[in-house]
């Protein structure tokens, strides 16, 4: 009688079962009270395991350091119209390096992606509006100035939950925030009298020795080649990204560690040397202007 009544006592509705003191039945087979329990706490077990699994892979995410992508807005247009047919508009106020993106990243190697944990929603961050508009800007027309944040969050933000640091949606833009106040290139270069010219090029080897010096750590300079309307091959610096680890103390960037996560990827590469320029920021172009300029 003992494991009748243990048995009535854990009322599994949802089991058909008849049984008596010596021998219940489930589903028309004769079973032991025991091995009716074993089997329901195997189940809730198996499903245990996999949700935990599921967890695990949606706020651990594989990789190992940081990218953090700092472009030059006048390249970032240059881009956009002559790769995607984009049009551009710089904000007065735009006056060095915005933030790209801040992006989890492993080893040599591009990603993760879109993890998808959580959806992006524009009221969270909306007291860093005016921040994200200065340092974080969407400079093409026809989009939204959410538009950005929203695509570097779905894509790159939501892999980065399992820190502190960066675990919502407003840390992770706060601390990209912080980081461009710490780390803006244009503060650093500035300083020694390397500014935004369309004739006057600079080494690239200058640029990187420079932020070497003041970072600690090489960082990785991207550029854009194109062909200017004079015809000759020309190269602007687009972006400079500086890696670091899940603490954010800066790092070398991992060998090949050259993906810019665009679009545009093939039309942009590691500046590996050279004279390049670093193109005087264009403002209330008109389309002649802008035509002229960009095609």
């Amino acid at each position: 009688m003992v494991e009748k009544c243990i048995f009535k006592a854990m009322n599994i509705r949802w089991l058909k079962y008849e049984f008596s003191c010596k021998q219940p039945r489930l589903f028309g087979r004769d079973f032991s009270f025991y091995q009716i329990v074993d089997g329901v706490m195997n189940f809730f077990f198996v499903t245990a395991i996999f949700l935990l699994t599921s967890i695990a892979t949606t706020y651990g995410a594989r990789w190992d350091h940081f990218i953090f992508a700092q472009e030059w807005p006048q390249t970032a247009c240059t881009m956009g119209k002559k790769e995607e047919h984009k049009t551009c508009s710089i904000p007065a106020y735009i006056n060095s390096f915005i933030i790209h993106g801040l992006w989890p990243s492993l080893g040599s190697k591009e990603g993760p992606k879109n993890c998808k944990s959580v959806p992006f929603v524009m009221s969270k961050i909306k007291n860093l509006t005016d921040e994200l508009q200065h340092a974080w800007p969407n400079i093409f027309r026809k989009s939204r100035p959410s538009d950005f944040w929203k695509h570097e969050w779905n894509t790159h933000g939501t892999c980065a939950l399992s820190l502190n640091t960066t675990g919502t949606e407003y840390l992770f833009f706060r601390k990209a925030l912080d980081l461009i106040k710490t780390y803006n290139a244009s503060k650093y270069l500035n300083k020694v009298n390397i500014t935004p010219s369309d004739t006057t090029p600079y080494v690239t080897k200058t640029i990187e020795n420079i932020l070497k010096k003041k970072l600690g750590v090489m960082p990785n300079l991207q550029c854009y080649r194109y062909k200017s309307q004079s015809g000759k091959r020309k190269t602007d610096l687009a972006e400079i990204r500086i890696c670091m680890d899940k603490q954010f103390k800066l790092i070398k960037c991992p060998h090949g560690d050259s993906t810019l996560y665009w679009s545009r990827l093939s039309q942009t590469q590691s500046c590996r040397g050279g004279e390049i320029y670093i193109p005087e920021i264009k403002r209330n172009l008109s389309p002649q202007r802008e035509q002229q300029i960009y095609d």
